[in-house]
């Protein structure tokens, strides 16, 4: 066998021709170990990063756009006074006043009224709320795919104001006008479901009557309507058509109520300014 002589320092050594020594690398004929490794670890990462990228998709909410929105439909005037309903009756047989006209009409002859409407914590959101019958758990649940445009309590508020506008000027809260002072508390705003095809919608409030500080009068009103459909869309109409009853049930019970106006009209903001909430929570005048 042919040998080359190799010289370390002082040392000669030989080696066979041929062989493959210790620091030279195998020819190219695979993947080296290495490489192998480098794989192996890249596929693992890859395979990491999209199971991350999966659960963090799960975890995101739904996006708005998928969600479908409803309110209570446009304003209606269940409280139109007798003299309201005279000036349109003789505007024309078929073609309805302007609300400019009714308005004045009526609120000429009615003194002003602030008007406040709150709700407790659980529908102070857009959530729409349903219940099931009481055999399957009387709970609260709400809609998955279904909001209100705003919370209840504002879409009520908004609509009673236009309901009682009509009769009267309403003013909000801390206007420094001195006016009684109507509270509503929003006690119930929800689905009911008589079994899985039928149901209907309940609203309950509590209103309370103030003079300045003097407390007038308080009552608990309470209507429901039948939904056209066992889903969201038949309840919010359900529930806009009880909330109507409820407001109509609401001024009537106003009627004879609500002092006369002062003679001035301006006056400081103390005092006759809408009570606190505790003031109306321990009252138990009943209506008279």
């Amino acid at each position: 066998m042919m040998r080359d002589t190799v010289m370390q320092g002082d040392i000669e050594m030989t080696e066979p021709i041929g062989a493959i020594r210790a620091t030279e690398a195998p020819a190219a004929t695979g993947p080296s170990r290495r490489d192998a490794r480098r794989l192996r670890t890249l596929t693992t990462w890859l395979l990491y990063a999209g199971t991350a990228a999966l659960m963090a998709g799960c975890a995101i909410s739904t996006p708005s756009a998928s969600l479908t929105r409803f309110d209570l439909g446009p304003p209606t005037m269940p409280a139109m006074s007798a003299t309201a309903n005279a000036t349109n009756a003789a505007n024309a047989t078929n073609v309805t006043a302007p609300a400019s006209d009714i308005t004045a009409a009526g609120a000429s002859r009615m003194s002003p009224l602030k008007v406040v409407v709150n709700a407790p914590s659980w529908l102070d959101a857009d959530v729409i709320y349903y219940r099931m019958p009481a055999s399957d758990g009387d709970q609260a649940r709400v809609y998955a795919n279904s909001r209100w445009l705003a919370p209840p309590s504002r879409l009520f508020g908004d609509r009673l104001r236009a309901a009682l506008s009509v009769d009267r000027p309403v003013l909000a809260a801390g206007d420094p006008t001195a006016a009684p002072a109507l509270r509503v508390e929003l006690e119930e705003f929800a689905q009911y479901f008589d079994s899985t095809s039928a149901s209907h919608g309940v609203v309950q409030v509590r209103a309370t009557l103030f003079d300045g500080s003097k407390l007038l009068a308080q009552t608990t009103l309470r209507a429901q309507a039948p939904a056209a459909s066992a889903d969201a869309a038949g309840g919010a109409r359900a529930l806009a058509i009880a909330s109507d009853a409820v407001q109509t049930q609401l001024i009537q019970w106003l009627a004879g109520r609500v002092p006369a106006a002062p003679a001035t009209t301006r006056a400081p903001a103390q005092s006759r300014a809408l009570p606190a909430a505790s003031s109306a929570s321990g009252a138990t005048a009943p209506a008279r």
